[in-house]
């Protein structure tokens, strides 16, 4: 599928193939690993030169960070459902107004939330048990400086530009990586200076894919100014998003809070990174799958073959980095944190944390198969869990045991109760 700057000719922007799953879950898997493994590389760095104290600052700061991200996924899958609607309906010229109507959006929130960090900076940092506003207030200028990116980048997904999706993030990887070694070495090796190569490295790659964005959008197709309503899809998908962000990164933080000796917060973010892996692992399946499976609520039986094979394809990267982590749990403390000896307690940890993180895999499958299709049931099970997951350590952290035996006990939950409306959706076409 190529579109030529400036083509505007509809047949050629409405060559979906729906069937290249496998080509572009590679293209995808290609950057989205390339810039993984970028991050591991940073998360190497930091893990080898902070203390232990100082990752898990880090660590709890780029899990809130994670957190808070949810809207700009919203946003990026917001664009990317109504992109490909757009371009299947042949009306192009409204994806530049789509795009600028969710840029003014944007920024009328971000600039006074940023404002209201800096006025809080204070009492937040006390809550979190920080030295100092720093981390916080660094937090918040990468989360404003990468606010936008989500926009283009959901456009280029939409029209299924995976490359030109995927490069800024890589790039903005191995900025982060590079400035990140160099302010640990050259600064100070603590929790700040991988907070500001993050901030930086967000900024290179917003510039990028705005860059890429304009240079892929014809500037000359014309627009029936009829803007797309797409609020209501965007809060359904924030709040699946939302829900979801806080089951996959939310445990490190409730354990920064519970748990303030360093030593048990700090092992605790080695052995969630190491689990999280597991969902980075899946995720570009489903940015591959996602615009090709967009419809407003009618499921086709080609798209049951995508969905089906995505999850296939998802089951089994993820039975296998759990079989890696269940026999080898030294292998990624060694690569990451140069742990040559780990404890016989660090150990299990990391097998449980893995454990509890692996069906969230599929859920991110499953998930943005909804999504996709316009259909917003799944908003409910994944709200329900995510407050099942914090009420539950919120009664249950006499132990990190106890909090990831809630974690492991809400995550399968909320496999099942996907599953639950997958079957509703691939049985009942008319379904919404």
């Amino acid at each position: 599928m190529t579109f030529d700057k400036g083509t505007t000719h509809p047949s050629r922007w409405h060559a979906f193939d729906p069937d290249r799953l496998l080509r572009h879950s590679f293209i995808v898997f290609l950057f989205a690993h390339a810039a993984s493994a970028a991050n591991l590389l940073f998360q190497m760095v930091m893990g080898w030169n902070l203390s232990v104290a100082e990752y898990g600052v880090l660590s709890s700061m780029l899990g809130l960070m994670m957190v808070i991200a949810a809207p700009m996924a919203a946003i990026s899958n917001t664009l990317a459902h109504f992109t490909g609607n757009l371009i299947k309906e042949e009306k192009i010229g409204n994806i530049r107004i789509l795009t600028r109507q969710w840029t003014n959006r944007i920024l009328l929130v971000s600039v006074p939330l940023l404002i209201l960090l800096v006025v809080l900076r204070n009492p937040l940092a006390s809550f979190f048990h920080l030295a100092g506003p720093w981390p916080l207030l660094l937090v918040g200028l990468a989360l404003f400086v990468s606010v936008l990116a989500p926009v283009f980048g959901g456009v280029l997904q939409g029209m299924q530009a995976f490359a030109l999706m995927g490069f800024p993030s890589l790039a903005g990887g191995l900025a982060r990586l590079c400035l990140g070694g160099l302010l640990v070495f050259a600064v100070a090796p603590n929790a700040v200076s991988g907070l500001s190569a993050h901030a930086i490295g967000a900024l290179f790659c917003t510039a990028l894919i705005y860059l890429f964005y304009r240079r892929r959008l014809p500037q000359s197709a014309q627009a029936d100014l009829t803007p797309e309503r797409s609020d209501k899809y965007f809060w359904a998908s924030l709040a699946a998003l939302f829900s979801f962000a806080i089951l996959m990164n939310m445990d490190v933080v409730m354990v920064k809070h519970y748990f303030p000796d360093p030593a048990d917060y700090g092992n605790y973010a080695r052995a969630s990174m190491i689990g999280r892996m597991i969902i980075f692992l899946v995720q570009p399946i489903a940015g591959a799958m996602f615009p090709k499976v967009v419809s407003r609520g009618n499921l086709t039986n080609e798209q049951k073959f995508t969905l089906f094979r995505s999850l296939g394809l998802a089951g089994l990267i993820v039975a296998g980095a759990i079989a890696l982590c269940a026999l080898f749990p030294q292998i990624p403390l060694l690569i990451l944190y140069r742990d040559h000896a780990p404890t016989p307690d660090m150990i299990a940890l990391v097998r449980m944390v893995c454990l509890a993180m692996a069906p969230l895999g599929l859920v991110f499958i499953l998930m943005n198969f909804e999504l996709a299709q316009h259909r917003l049931a799944c908003v409910i099970p994944l709200a329900l869990c995510a407050a099942a997951f914090v009420g539950g350590v919120v009664l249950f952290h006499a132990s990190l045991w106890q909090v990831v035996t809630v974690f492991l006990g809400v995550s399968l939950l909320s496999l099942f109760l996907m599953i639950g409306i997958i079957k509703l959706t691939v049985t009942k076409t008319d379904y919404s």
